[in-house]
Protein backbone atom coordinates (compact mmCIF):
# COMPACT_ATOMS: atom_id res chain seq x y z
CA UNK A 1 0.00 0.00 0.00
CA UNK A 2 2.52 2.08 0.69
CA UNK A 3 4.15 1.78 -2.78
CA UNK A 4 1.21 2.47 -3.90
CA UNK A 5 0.49 5.63 -2.95
CA UNK A 6 3.86 7.19 -3.80
CA UNK A 7 3.10 5.83 -7.22
CA UNK A 8 -0.28 7.29 -7.30
CA UNK A 9 1.44 10.72 -5.70
CA UNK A 10 4.01 10.49 -8.86
CA UNK A 11 1.02 10.11 -11.37
CA UNK A 12 -0.86 13.12 -9.97
CA UNK A 13 2.20 15.16 -10.23
CA UNK A 14 2.91 14.33 -13.66
CA UNK A 15 -0.57 14.97 -14.47
CA UNK A 16 -0.11 18.74 -12.94
CA UNK A 17 2.72 19.15 -15.11
CA UNK A 18 0.78 18.32 -18.20
CA UNK A 19 -1.95 20.52 -17.68
CA UNK A 20 -3.07 23.75 -19.14
CA UNK A 21 -2.03 27.11 -17.29
CA UNK A 22 -4.44 29.08 -15.94
CA UNK A 23 -4.85 33.26 -17.18
CA UNK A 24 -3.91 35.20 -14.07
CA UNK A 25 -1.56 38.20 -13.41
CA UNK A 26 -0.49 37.89 -9.94
CA UNK A 27 1.52 40.83 -8.05
CA UNK A 28 3.13 39.72 -4.35
CA UNK A 29 3.49 42.10 -1.63
CA UNK A 30 5.16 41.14 1.40
CA UNK A 31 3.46 42.49 4.25
CA UNK A 32 5.85 39.94 7.04
CA UNK A 33 8.04 37.56 5.27
CA UNK A 34 9.27 36.11 8.26
CA UNK A 35 7.71 32.86 9.95
CA UNK A 36 8.64 33.00 13.81
CA UNK A 37 8.80 28.98 15.04
CA UNK A 38 8.13 29.52 18.69
CA UNK A 39 5.50 31.90 18.40
CA UNK A 40 3.58 29.89 15.58
CA UNK A 41 3.31 33.11 13.53
CA UNK A 42 3.03 32.89 9.73
CA UNK A 43 4.56 35.17 7.02
CA UNK A 44 1.93 37.11 5.12
CA UNK A 45 1.78 38.17 1.40
CA UNK A 46 -0.73 40.26 -0.25
CA UNK A 47 -1.58 38.60 -3.85
CA UNK A 48 -2.61 41.29 -6.20
CA UNK A 49 -4.47 38.88 -8.98
CA UNK A 50 -5.88 39.86 -12.18
CA UNK A 51 -8.17 36.86 -13.64
CA UNK A 52 -8.07 37.37 -17.48
CA UNK A 53 -10.52 34.66 -17.69
CA UNK A 54 -13.59 33.38 -16.72
CA UNK A 55 -15.04 33.83 -13.50
CA UNK A 56 -14.01 30.84 -11.52
CA UNK A 57 -13.21 29.31 -7.68
CA UNK A 58 -9.80 28.98 -7.27
CA UNK A 59 -7.65 26.93 -4.89
CA UNK A 60 -4.01 27.75 -3.69
CA UNK A 61 -1.34 25.12 -1.73
CA UNK A 62 2.01 24.17 -1.77
CA UNK A 63 3.38 20.36 -2.46
CA UNK A 64 7.05 21.09 -0.06
CA UNK A 65 5.55 21.56 3.50
CA UNK A 66 4.04 24.92 3.45
CA UNK A 67 0.47 25.38 4.88
CA UNK A 68 -1.16 28.38 2.59
CA UNK A 69 -4.49 30.13 4.41
CA UNK A 70 -6.77 30.83 2.93
CA UNK A 71 -6.95 27.49 0.55
CA UNK A 72 -9.45 28.87 -2.02
CA UNK A 73 -10.76 32.12 -3.09
CA UNK A 74 -13.41 33.22 -6.04
CA UNK A 75 -12.31 36.13 -8.57
CA UNK A 76 -14.96 37.03 -11.37
CA UNK A 77 -13.72 37.81 -14.70
CA UNK A 78 -11.66 40.90 -15.28
CA UNK A 79 -11.56 41.11 -12.07
CA UNK A 80 -8.22 42.37 -9.95
CA UNK A 81 -8.75 41.40 -5.96
CA UNK A 82 -6.06 41.48 -3.86
CA UNK A 83 -6.34 38.07 -1.44
CA UNK A 84 -3.83 38.24 1.75
CA UNK A 85 -2.52 34.66 2.48
CA UNK A 86 -0.57 33.40 5.53
CA UNK A 87 1.97 30.66 4.82
CA UNK A 88 3.25 28.65 7.27
CA UNK A 89 6.26 26.31 7.37
CA UNK A 90 5.72 22.27 8.57
CA UNK A 91 7.47 21.36 11.20
CA UNK A 92 10.94 19.72 9.41
CA UNK A 93 10.78 23.40 7.51
CA UNK A 94 10.74 25.26 10.98
CA UNK A 95 13.80 23.25 12.30
CA UNK A 96 16.06 25.35 9.72
CA UNK A 97 16.49 29.02 10.19
CA UNK A 98 17.33 31.35 7.68
CA UNK A 99 15.22 32.26 3.64
CA UNK A 100 14.22 29.62 1.58
CA UNK A 101 11.91 29.69 -1.41
CA UNK A 102 9.12 27.06 -2.30
CA UNK A 103 6.59 26.75 -5.05
CA UNK A 104 2.80 27.05 -4.85
CA UNK A 105 -0.24 26.12 -7.22
CA UNK A 106 -3.16 28.19 -8.19
CA UNK A 107 -6.26 25.38 -9.49
CA UNK A 108 -9.26 26.32 -11.37
CA UNK A 109 -12.46 24.80 -11.79
CA UNK A 110 -10.80 23.29 -14.98
CA UNK A 111 -7.74 22.00 -12.92
CA UNK A 112 -5.87 24.44 -14.78
CA UNK A 113 -2.90 25.49 -12.97
CA UNK A 114 -0.37 27.93 -12.73
CA UNK A 115 2.93 28.13 -10.77
CA UNK A 116 4.48 30.41 -8.99
CA UNK A 117 7.23 30.89 -5.94
CA UNK A 118 7.27 32.71 -2.61
CA UNK A 119 10.55 33.11 -0.66
CA UNK A 120 9.92 33.93 3.59
CA UNK A 121 12.52 33.70 6.24
CA UNK A 122 12.13 30.77 9.22
CA UNK A 123 12.89 32.71 12.36
CA UNK A 124 12.49 31.64 16.00
CA UNK A 125 11.99 34.97 19.00
CA UNK A 126 15.92 34.54 20.16
CA UNK A 127 17.06 34.99 16.26
CA UNK A 128 14.68 38.15 15.63
CA UNK A 129 16.35 40.47 17.44
CA UNK A 130 20.29 42.24 17.68
CA UNK A 131 21.57 42.92 21.27
CA UNK A 132 24.78 45.12 21.59
CA UNK A 133 26.55 46.53 24.52
CA UNK A 134 28.46 49.86 24.58
CA UNK A 135 31.70 49.23 26.33
CA UNK A 136 31.97 50.54 30.35
CA UNK A 137 33.61 53.19 31.04
CA UNK A 138 34.84 53.31 34.05
CA UNK A 139 33.75 57.53 34.57
CA UNK A 140 30.35 56.65 33.34
CA UNK A 141 27.26 56.28 35.09
CA UNK A 142 25.44 54.82 32.30
CA UNK A 143 25.87 51.62 28.83
CA UNK A 144 24.06 52.33 26.02
CA UNK A 145 22.05 49.41 24.47
CA UNK A 146 21.33 48.97 21.02
CA UNK A 147 18.28 46.73 19.79
CA UNK A 148 17.58 45.91 16.74
CA UNK A 149 14.71 44.34 15.21
CA UNK A 150 16.12 41.87 12.03
CA UNK A 151 12.81 40.73 10.61
CA UNK A 152 10.13 42.45 8.93
CA UNK A 153 7.83 42.21 12.24
CA UNK A 154 5.82 44.82 14.47
CA UNK A 155 6.65 43.89 17.93
CA UNK A 156 4.30 45.88 20.72
CA UNK A 157 4.90 45.33 24.76
CA UNK A 158 8.48 43.78 24.15
CA UNK A 159 9.71 42.88 27.62
CA UNK A 160 13.56 42.64 27.89
CA UNK A 161 15.17 41.95 30.85
CA UNK A 162 19.23 42.50 31.30
CA UNK A 163 21.41 41.13 33.48
CA UNK A 164 25.16 41.14 34.32
CA UNK A 165 27.42 41.94 36.84
CA UNK A 166 27.43 45.21 35.71
CA UNK A 167 23.51 46.14 35.74
CA UNK A 168 19.77 44.34 36.68
CA UNK A 169 17.36 46.45 35.19
CA UNK A 170 13.86 45.63 32.87
CA UNK A 171 12.69 47.16 29.97
CA UNK A 172 9.21 47.75 27.85
CA UNK A 173 9.25 48.22 24.41
CA UNK A 174 7.74 48.73 20.76
CA UNK A 175 9.98 47.20 17.85
CA UNK A 176 8.93 48.03 14.57
CA UNK A 177 9.89 46.22 11.36
CA UNK A 178 13.72 46.20 10.95
CA UNK A 179 13.80 49.17 13.72
CA UNK A 180 16.98 50.26 15.68
CA UNK A 181 16.40 51.50 18.99
CA UNK A 182 18.89 52.43 21.65
CA UNK A 183 18.51 52.70 25.49
CA UNK A 184 20.73 53.59 28.80
CA UNK A 185 20.99 51.24 31.17
CA UNK A 186 22.07 52.12 34.74
CA UNK A 187 25.02 50.81 36.32
CA UNK A 188 25.83 50.01 39.85
CA UNK A 189 28.93 51.43 40.69
CA UNK A 190 28.93 49.24 44.11
CA UNK A 191 28.95 46.20 41.70
CA UNK A 192 31.84 47.71 39.73
CA UNK A 193 34.07 48.51 42.52
CA UNK A 194 35.60 44.67 43.07
CA UNK A 195 35.91 44.22 39.55
CA UNK A 196 38.73 43.49 36.88
CA UNK A 197 39.29 45.09 33.19
CA UNK A 198 38.20 42.84 30.70
CA UNK A 199 35.04 41.21 29.00
CA UNK A 200 32.40 39.66 30.76
CA UNK A 201 28.55 38.05 29.69
CA UNK A 202 25.47 39.51 30.02
CA UNK A 203 22.14 37.88 29.55
CA UNK A 204 18.82 39.37 27.89
CA UNK A 205 15.90 37.53 28.55
CA UNK A 206 13.67 38.08 26.09
CA UNK A 207 9.64 37.56 26.58
CA UNK A 208 6.75 37.90 24.46
CA UNK A 209 3.34 37.06 24.27
CA UNK A 210 3.55 33.74 26.44
CA UNK A 211 6.98 32.68 25.05
CA UNK A 212 10.21 33.73 25.96
CA UNK A 213 14.25 32.92 24.78
CA UNK A 214 17.51 34.09 26.64
CA UNK A 215 20.47 36.42 24.44
CA UNK A 216 24.01 36.40 25.59
CA UNK A 217 26.53 38.60 24.71
CA UNK A 218 30.29 39.81 25.93
CA UNK A 219 30.58 43.26 27.45
CA UNK A 220 33.96 45.03 27.70
CA UNK A 221 35.28 46.73 30.94
CA UNK A 222 37.47 49.01 29.94
CA UNK A 223 41.02 50.51 31.79
CA UNK A 224 41.17 53.34 34.12
CA UNK A 225 44.53 53.57 32.98
CA UNK A 226 43.76 55.01 29.57
CA UNK A 227 46.11 57.42 27.29
CA UNK A 228 45.18 59.10 24.25
CA UNK A 229 47.70 59.86 21.29
CA UNK A 230 48.19 61.77 18.26
CA UNK A 231 50.42 62.76 15.99
CA UNK A 232 49.98 66.02 12.92
CA UNK A 233 52.16 67.85 10.41
CA UNK A 234 51.93 70.66 8.25
CA UNK A 235 53.62 73.42 6.33
CA UNK A 236 56.38 73.20 3.99
CA UNK A 237 58.87 75.89 4.08
CA UNK A 238 57.70 75.97 8.04
CA UNK A 239 57.44 72.78 8.62
CA UNK A 240 55.57 72.44 11.97
CA UNK A 241 55.06 69.13 13.41
CA UNK A 242 52.32 68.48 16.66
CA UNK A 243 52.64 65.42 19.17
CA UNK A 244 50.15 64.89 21.93
CA UNK A 245 50.09 62.87 24.69
CA UNK A 246 46.80 62.89 26.56
CA UNK A 247 45.74 60.93 30.16
CA UNK A 248 42.17 60.18 29.37
CA UNK A 249 41.82 57.69 32.33
CA UNK A 250 41.48 57.86 36.08
CA UNK A 251 45.48 57.29 37.45
CA UNK A 252 48.75 58.84 37.00
CA UNK A 253 50.74 57.87 33.79
CA UNK A 254 54.15 58.89 32.91
CA UNK A 255 54.59 58.92 28.99
CA UNK A 256 57.18 60.07 26.82
CA UNK A 257 58.07 61.76 23.31
CA UNK A 258 61.08 60.82 21.54
CA UNK A 259 61.65 63.09 17.66
CA UNK A 260 65.10 62.63 15.74
CA UNK A 261 66.29 64.80 13.17
CA UNK A 262 69.58 64.67 10.84
CA UNK A 263 71.90 67.13 11.81
CA UNK A 264 71.04 70.26 9.28
CA UNK A 265 67.44 69.94 10.05
CA UNK A 266 68.28 70.24 13.63
CA UNK A 267 69.69 73.16 12.88
CA UNK A 268 66.96 75.45 11.54
CA UNK A 269 64.15 73.56 14.44
CA UNK A 270 63.08 75.24 17.95
CA UNK A 271 60.43 73.32 19.91
CA UNK A 272 57.91 74.57 22.41
CA UNK A 273 58.97 73.03 25.58
CA UNK A 274 62.86 72.48 26.17
CA UNK A 275 63.40 68.61 26.19
CA UNK A 276 64.04 66.65 29.32
CA UNK A 277 67.27 64.92 27.43
CA UNK A 278 69.01 64.98 24.37
CA UNK A 279 72.06 64.12 22.01
CA UNK A 280 73.58 62.58 18.74
CA UNK A 281 72.81 59.27 17.24
CA UNK A 282 74.50 58.37 13.94
CA UNK A 283 74.30 61.31 11.86
CA UNK A 284 71.54 63.08 13.20
CA UNK A 285 70.06 64.18 16.95
CA UNK A 286 67.34 63.09 18.91
CA UNK A 287 65.12 64.53 21.70
CA UNK A 288 63.42 63.17 24.76
CA UNK A 289 60.51 64.41 26.72
CA UNK A 290 59.31 62.59 29.83
CA UNK A 291 56.25 63.45 32.12
CA UNK A 292 53.79 62.26 34.60
CA UNK A 293 50.44 63.08 33.90
CA UNK A 294 47.27 63.26 35.89
CA UNK A 295 43.95 62.78 34.80
CA UNK A 296 43.00 64.94 31.89
CA UNK A 297 46.37 66.36 31.53
CA UNK A 298 48.13 66.38 28.73
CA UNK A 299 51.82 66.65 27.12
CA UNK A 300 52.08 68.54 23.54
CA UNK A 301 55.52 69.24 21.60
CA UNK A 302 55.01 71.54 18.75
CA UNK A 303 58.23 70.90 16.82
CA UNK A 304 58.61 74.15 13.87
CA UNK A 305 61.56 73.44 11.03
CA UNK A 306 62.03 77.42 9.35
CA UNK A 307 62.95 76.64 6.27
CA UNK A 308 63.42 80.19 4.79
CA UNK A 309 65.96 81.54 5.26
CA UNK A 310 68.61 78.38 4.23
CA UNK A 311 66.31 78.47 1.03
CA UNK A 312 67.36 81.81 0.62
CA UNK A 313 70.93 82.01 1.33
CA UNK A 314 70.45 78.75 -1.46
CA UNK A 315 68.59 80.54 -4.29
CA UNK A 316 70.66 83.35 -3.35
CA UNK A 317 74.15 81.61 -3.83
CA UNK A 318 72.50 79.65 -7.11
CA UNK A 319 71.83 82.78 -8.76
CA UNK A 320 75.36 83.95 -7.94
CA UNK A 321 77.03 81.32 -9.55
CA UNK A 322 74.58 81.57 -12.46
CA UNK A 323 75.30 84.77 -13.53
CA UNK A 324 79.22 84.54 -12.69
CA UNK A 325 78.87 81.69 -14.76
CA UNK A 326 76.99 83.04 -17.61
CA UNK A 327 79.45 86.05 -17.67
CA UNK A 328 82.49 84.00 -17.72
CA UNK A 329 81.06 82.17 -21.05
CA UNK A 330 81.08 85.80 -22.63
CA UNK A 331 83.91 85.42 -24.42
CA UNK A 332 84.30 88.40 -25.94
CA UNK A 333 83.53 92.40 -24.44
CA UNK A 334 81.44 95.37 -26.02
CA UNK A 335 81.40 98.75 -25.33
CA UNK A 336 79.73 101.77 -26.86
CA UNK A 337 80.42 105.16 -26.59
CA UNK A 338 79.09 108.32 -28.00
CA UNK A 339 80.41 111.93 -28.23
CA UNK A 340 79.98 114.76 -29.44
CA UNK A 341 80.77 116.56 -33.05
CA UNK A 342 80.84 120.05 -33.96
CA UNK A 343 79.73 120.68 -37.26
CA UNK A 344 80.64 124.50 -39.71
CA UNK A 345 77.12 124.06 -40.50
CA UNK A 346 75.89 123.90 -36.57
CA UNK A 347 74.14 120.30 -37.26
CA UNK A 348 73.79 118.16 -34.55
CA UNK A 349 76.41 116.02 -35.01
CA UNK A 350 77.44 112.23 -32.73
CA UNK A 351 80.38 110.21 -32.90
CA UNK A 352 79.94 106.61 -32.42
CA UNK A 353 82.57 104.41 -31.45
CA UNK A 354 82.46 100.87 -30.69
CA UNK A 355 85.12 98.65 -28.83
CA UNK A 356 85.16 94.56 -29.36
CA UNK A 357 88.05 93.11 -27.13
CA UNK A 358 88.39 88.69 -27.37
CA UNK A 359 88.16 87.36 -23.59
CA UNK A 360 89.21 83.98 -26.05
CA UNK A 361 90.27 83.24 -29.52
CA UNK A 362 86.71 83.39 -31.56
CA UNK A 363 86.31 83.59 -35.24
CA UNK A 364 83.78 84.45 -37.96
CA UNK A 365 82.38 87.50 -36.28
CA UNK A 366 79.76 89.78 -37.51
CA UNK A 367 79.60 93.14 -35.44
CA UNK A 368 75.81 94.77 -36.03
CA UNK A 369 74.90 97.92 -34.96
CA UNK A 370 71.26 100.24 -35.33
CA UNK A 371 71.13 103.55 -35.98
CA UNK A 372 68.12 105.36 -34.25
CA UNK A 373 65.63 107.18 -36.36
CA UNK A 374 65.20 110.77 -37.63
CA UNK A 375 68.98 111.01 -38.32
CA UNK A 376 71.85 110.35 -41.02
CA UNK A 377 74.60 108.42 -41.30
CA UNK A 378 78.03 110.76 -42.47
CA UNK A 379 79.93 108.96 -45.71
CA UNK A 380 83.24 109.23 -43.83
CA UNK A 381 84.11 106.47 -41.08
CA UNK A 382 86.65 105.44 -38.89
CA UNK A 383 89.80 103.16 -39.90
CA UNK A 384 87.20 100.33 -41.06
CA UNK A 385 84.27 101.03 -42.89
CA UNK A 386 81.60 99.18 -42.73
CA UNK A 387 81.02 95.66 -44.72
CA UNK A 388 77.31 96.34 -45.08
CA UNK A 389 75.29 99.78 -44.98
CA UNK A 390 71.56 98.94 -44.89
CA UNK A 391 70.18 102.38 -44.73
CA UNK A 392 66.39 100.57 -45.14
CA UNK A 393 66.57 98.50 -41.75
CA UNK A 394 69.43 101.25 -40.36
CA UNK A 395 71.61 98.95 -39.85
CA UNK A 396 75.50 98.82 -40.35
CA UNK A 397 77.52 95.54 -39.86
CA UNK A 398 81.44 95.00 -40.17
CA UNK A 399 82.44 90.99 -40.81
CA UNK A 400 85.67 90.01 -38.88
CA UNK A 401 87.43 86.74 -39.72
CA UNK A 402 89.01 85.88 -36.33
CA UNK A 403 90.33 87.65 -33.06
CA UNK A 404 93.25 86.46 -30.43
CA UNK A 405 93.07 86.51 -26.90
CA UNK A 406 93.24 90.23 -25.78
CA UNK A 407 93.09 91.16 -29.50
CA UNK A 408 90.85 94.47 -29.64
CA UNK A 409 89.10 96.40 -32.82
CA UNK A 410 87.62 100.08 -32.55
CA UNK A 411 85.08 100.93 -34.90
CA UNK A 412 83.65 104.46 -35.58
CA UNK A 413 81.11 106.07 -37.62
CA UNK A 414 79.21 109.53 -37.58
CA UNK A 415 75.56 110.42 -37.41
CA UNK A 416 73.61 114.00 -37.99
CA UNK A 417 70.61 115.42 -37.76
CA UNK A 418 69.47 118.88 -39.76
CA UNK A 419 66.29 118.61 -36.87
CA UNK A 420 67.88 120.01 -33.30
CA UNK A 421 68.07 117.77 -30.47
CA UNK A 422 67.10 119.08 -27.61
CA UNK A 423 67.69 116.52 -24.37
CA UNK A 424 68.57 112.65 -24.06
CA UNK A 425 69.04 111.52 -27.06
CA UNK A 426 69.50 107.59 -26.66
CA UNK A 427 71.37 104.85 -29.16
CA UNK A 428 70.14 101.12 -28.92
CA UNK A 429 72.90 98.42 -27.68
CA UNK A 430 75.10 96.79 -30.66
CA UNK A 431 75.29 92.92 -30.86
CA UNK A 432 78.31 90.92 -32.13
CA UNK A 433 77.67 87.24 -33.27
CA UNK A 434 80.79 84.84 -33.54
CA UNK A 435 81.74 80.84 -33.05
CA UNK A 436 83.72 79.56 -30.49
CA UNK A 437 84.26 75.55 -30.09
CA UNK A 438 81.72 74.98 -33.36
CA UNK A 439 78.86 76.83 -30.86
CA UNK A 440 77.53 80.02 -32.28
CA UNK A 441 77.06 82.59 -29.36
CA UNK A 442 76.18 86.75 -29.15
CA UNK A 443 76.96 89.41 -26.89
CA UNK A 444 75.02 92.76 -26.92
CA UNK A 445 76.77 96.11 -25.82
CA UNK A 446 75.66 98.76 -23.28
CA UNK A 447 72.78 101.32 -24.39
CA UNK A 448 74.82 105.00 -25.20
CA UNK A 449 73.18 107.95 -24.71
CA UNK A 450 73.74 112.08 -25.03
CA UNK A 451 72.18 114.78 -23.27
CA UNK A 452 72.00 117.71 -25.53
CA UNK A 453 71.54 121.23 -23.54
CA UNK A 454 69.48 124.42 -25.18
CA UNK A 455 72.64 126.54 -26.25
CA UNK A 456 71.96 130.50 -26.71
Amino acid sequence: MKHLHILISLILLINLNLLSATNLDINTIPISNTAISDLNEPAIFDLVITNNQDSDNFEIYSLVGVDIEPDSFTINSQQTKTIRISAMPQKALLSKKGFFTFEYIIKDSEEDIQKKTLTLNVADLESSFDITFANINPNSNTIQVSIKNRISKDFKNLNLEFSSAFFEQKETLTLESLEIKEIEIQLDKEKIKPLEAGSYLTNTKIKYQDKSATKEAMINFLEKEDLYSSESSSGLIKKRQEIIRHNVGNVKKSVSIRIEKNLITALFTNFNIEPTKSGFKGFGRYYIWEKELVSNEELKIISTTNWFYPVFIFLLIFGIIYLSKKSSTNHLTLNKNVSFVKTKGGQFALKVTLRIKAKNHITKIRLIDKLPPLVKLYERFGAIPPNEIDLTNHRLSWEIDSLNKGEERVFSYIIYSKIGVIGRFELPSARAVYERDGKLKDTNSNRAFYINEKRN
